[in-house]
């Protein structure tokens, strides 16, 4: 590839951000891109200030915010458009995005690199063609020549033979299969093509891992939610060790109803009060607000008396001077675990 610039122009300065690098490059792509037609042309130059950042941020994760500003500066430059023009080729890649016309740089701008040897429409009509689902007549052929093996193995062999043979032959294991074969949408057939270039296993082992990782969750999460929670401390259970566990939110609820029944029920003035609700549950556990929801649907009963009794009602919680109910009631301290809790 040719030096088309020099290298200090497209070196990371020592006060410039990740993403501000993205974007400066971009933004310098763009100007040497302007009248540029030809595909061999806007490959190279693109290619000159992509492989300078990939060079510079090797880090997948950590290269895709500045992926996404260069990338910006190159779609506000070259918008995508419905009709075709010189410079552009057309895809639909991308989650419920139409299909369009594209500029060609943008196909350069990937850490996927086999896709950098693709460089005309031909190529790219068939590297996409791998990822579409067989036609009916191909299905229809496939479907043929299975029955017409069969059945001539089934004239050669006994009864038993045969089943025994049929059953094994119908069982497809993880080798026999490849992307186009698991029928993904473009964007995730991509993104699992990019995924497996850099894992270096085959498409076969990547499953496998998929799976367990998966399963590893599911059961982990099923596991976690028969836990009984009583004796966690109030701080360890607000604590990140135990944001993602399935009970945290349901036991907080209960500490945080009781913890307000037990400091209402302690104030001598109504102005000490606070009205139990959603907004109240929500400032003292943490946890979101649709869960909260949810949650005390099966407390209503409780709580509705509880306010009733205090005669209490939201506009009770707008106590104003920069009074807030996570400041005056201490969760942790009023309820250190859920031990005696009602």
């Amino acid at each position: 590839m040719k030096n088309t610039t020099t290298v200090d122009s497209i070196k990371k300065q020592s006060d410039e951000s990740q993403l501000m690098y993205g974007q400066r490059l971009g933004q310098e792509l763009v100007k040497k891109l302007k009248g540029k037609k030809e595909e061999s042309v806007i490959r190279e130059i693109t290619l000159e200030y992509w492989q300078a950042i990939i060079d510079e941020i090797p880090n997948e994760n950590s290269i895709k915010r500045p992926r996404t500003a260069f990338r910006n500066a190159i779609e506000q430059a070259f918008p995508s458009s419905e009709n075709n023009k010189a410079g552009y080729y057309l895809t639909k890649a991308g989650k419920n995005k139409p299909e369009r016309y594209e500029h060609l740089s943008l196909w350069y701008v990937t850490t996927n690199q086999d896709r950098w040897d693709i460089k005309s429409d031909d190529e790219r009509s068939k590297y996409f063609a791998q990822w579409e689902k067989p036609s009916s007549e191909q299905l229809s052929e496939i479907e043929t020549e299975t029955e017409t093996k069969t059945e001539t193995k089934t004239e050669t062999k006994t009864e038993t033979e045969t089943e025994t043979e049929t059953e094994t032959r119908l069982q497809i294991t993880l080798d026999d299969i490849n992307i186009s074969s698991l029928q993904l949408d473009v964007e995730t057939a991509l993104m699992v093509e990019s995924a497996l270039a850099h894992s270096g296993i085959t498409l076969a082992d990547f499953v496998r891992r998929a799976i367990h990782v998966y399963a590893k969750t599911i059961t982990g999460k099923v596991k976690q939610s028969s836990e009984d929670l009583t004796a966690v401390s109030t701080e360890d259970l607000k604590s990140d060790s135990y944001k993602t566990h399935p009970g945290r939110a349901d036991e907080l609820t209960r500490r945080a109803i009781y913890a307000l029944e037990t400091h209402n029920n302690n104030c001598t003035e109504k102005a000490q009060k606070w009205h139990i609700n959603q907004t109240a549950i929500q400032s003292l556990t943490g946890s979101k607000p649709a869960t909260i929801k949810a949650i005390l649907e099966n407390y209503q009963t409780r709580i509705d008396d509880h306010n009733l009794k205090h005669d209490l009602n939201p506009y009770d919680n707008r106590k104003g001077n920069g009074r807030k109910i996570e400041l005056e009631i201490d969760l942790t301290a009023l309820v250190p675990d859920g031990q005696d809790v009602t």
